[in-house]
């Protein structure tokens, strides 16, 4: 067994951000500029995601003091969603980076450790497990710094830390680079879809339009080409309990949930079916509704709102339809109430259109559907990996799996 140690007892430098005078305004931040400021949304549960992206000047940066990062450091998120960890490596592309209020640096001052090491470690469950029971507050979770001093990590010597880094980075690389491949797909469907559907280059032949469409276009609404559905599991069926998280999926509820929140008796829960939408009115406007894809069946909170696609519209045009920025943009708008917002089933009625023929449609899922296979298997594969990655990592940390010195390097 290796040595367990509070961080207040190693040479991990914990370091604040300046929340001081200069701390930046929402009038300070640009979609583009000299220092990227972190946000929450940037620091996850599997590292660092710059889709979001937010910045201060140079001039802004140089009258800050703490929070800025240096290669190798470690960011934890304090505050909100506690525990989240990223490493700065050489593999982020940006050369400025400052922490905002809800996050900590910790870093390797005298180099006695690994950085990736600590990041792997942080990462575990013998650390989160920690984190979790140590965190103040309900509404809004934080870690003061006085009790992050007092996690305990586990200390091998430093060619055994390499080692274990080396190990889990192995297979990192291959999810992250599969991540990779993922996002382009992604991308390369969604292009399709705008270049089709929205720009209407979906042939060379097209010259003959009517009030801006293409011949044979309908202009819609969603209201007039969906159907709400109330089935419920009057007869208490076994089907899995899901909910639509805000990324626009549907997941386990016992996955989401530390505690099962849904009611051991189903009669009452709605039925959703395959290619069928689903969405909590109080969350849609953060991004909670989803087509269900990866589900023959399953069960939704009876307070969500289930529809289904009439004939004039296939599920696969309708997913991408409802991947556009404006669709959740409209959910926004279109949401009512002050302190607790709910988008109504009816505000559909307000959501613009235009339906291409069937035949188009059917043509793009021809495309769309082999590539949306091969997102699938890469996905597959990740779960694989993580899963390897997670059992062997608390094996190596703890010593329970031996790790050959001469591997380091």
């Amino acid at each position: 067994m290796f040595d367990i140690v509070p961080i207040e007892n190693t040479s991990i430098e914990i370091i604040d951000g300046d929340r001081g005078k200069n701390y930046p305004k929402q009038t300070d931040f640009y979609d583009k500029g000299y220092c990227l400021f972190l946000n929450a949304k940037n620091v996850t549960v599997s590292g660092f995601d710059f889709q979001n992206t937010i910045f201060i000047t140079q001039e802004h940066d140089e009258l800050l003091r703490k929070g800025k990062l240096t290669r190798g450091d470690i960011v934890l998120t304090t505050r909100g969603t506690v525990g989240n960890v990223a490493i700065y490596d050489e593999n982020v592309p940006y050369d400025n980076i400052r922490i905002n209020s809800g996050m900590v640096i910790l870093r390797n001052t005298k180099n006695e450790y690994c950085n990736e090491y600590l990041y792997y470690l942080l990462q575990s469950k013998f650390v989160q497990n920690q984190i979790h029971s140590i965190k103040t507050g309900s509404a809004q979770p934080q870690l003061p710094i006085k009790l992050l001093k007092k996690i305990d990590l586990i200390i091998p010597p430093l060619s055994v830390q390499k080692n274990i880094a080396n190990k889990i980075t192995s297979l990192q690389k291959k999810i992250s680079k599969n991540k990779y491949y993922i996002r382009i797909l992604e991308e390369l469907i969604q292009a399709i879809y705008k270049d089709w559907f929205i720009d209407f280059n979906f042939s060379k032949d097209i010259d003959q339009h009517r009030e801006g469409i293409p011949n044979g276009w309908v202009y819609s609404n969603v209201f007039n080409n969906i159907n709400e559905i109330r089935e419920k599991n009057i007869d208490n069926l076994n089907y899995p309990v899901l909910s639509v998280v805000k990324e626009g999926e549907f997941k386990l509820s016992d996955d989401v949930f530390t505690k099962q929140v849904y009611s051991k008796k189903t009669t009452n829960y709605k039925i959703v079916r395959r290619n069928q939408v689903a969405y909590n009115p109080a969350r849609a406007n953060i991004g909670s509704i989803a087509m269900l894809t990866d589900f023959d069946v399953g069960l939704v909170s009876p307070i969500y709102v289930v529809f289904e696609l009439k004939e004039t519209i296939t599920p696969t045009f309708f997913y991408y339809y409802m991947k556009q920025p404006m669709f959740l943009e409209n959910i926004k708008h279109h949401a009512i109430g002050t302190t607790r917002q709910n988008f109504p089933f009816e505000a559909f009625k307000m959501f613009d259109i235009i339906v291409p023929p069937m035949e188009l449609q059917l043509r793009f899922e021809e495309i769309a559907k082999p590539i949306e296979q091969k997102i699938a298997k890469l996905k597959e594969e990740n779960d694989v990996l993580a899963e390897i990655r997670d059992t062997l990592l608390p094996k190596l940390i703890s010593g329970e799996l031996p790790v050959e010195v001469g591997e380091a390097q």
